[in-house]
């Protein structure tokens, strides 16, 4: 007897998905994550997301954007500079922050706005 391929495919499809973790949206997120500050763009070091950079941590995580290239870049969250947020930055500059409560904050360049942005998801 044979069988048709869409039989085959039903059959792979259910075995695809009973592999996994569990179930969809119960993987632990990262406590930490990186963003790399270049010319005109934050990008996600985990996922390679860019403008906007999209990185998810733990509630009580911490976020570290390095500067990979020299310019006038800054952090700001709700349009208020972070302290500590360097807006000349040099190339290697560091600034790392701790988000301790869940939520879903968007950021970018007080210098270039919405053309440089990123998302931080925090559960």
């Amino acid at each position: 007897m044979m069988r048709s391929p869409r039989w085959s495919l039903l059959c792979f499809a259910f075995l695809l998905a009973g592999c996994g973790d569990g179930p969809a949206g119960t993987e632990t997120p990262p406590s930490n994550a990186a963003v790399n500050v270049g010319n005109i763009f934050f990008r996600s070091a985990h996922n390679g997301s860019v403008n906007p950079a999209v990185d998810t941590v733990a509630a009580g995580g911490t976020v570290t954007w390095t500067w990979i290239e020299a310019g006038s870049h800054s952090v700001q969250f709700a349009d208020v500079i972070l302290p500590g947020s360097p807006v000349f930055a040099n190339n290697g500059s560091v600034f790392s922050l701790v988000f301790p409560t869940a939520g879903t904050y968007p950021y970018d360049c007080g210098i270039h706005g919405p053309a440089m942005a990123g998302t931080i998801v925090v559960k």
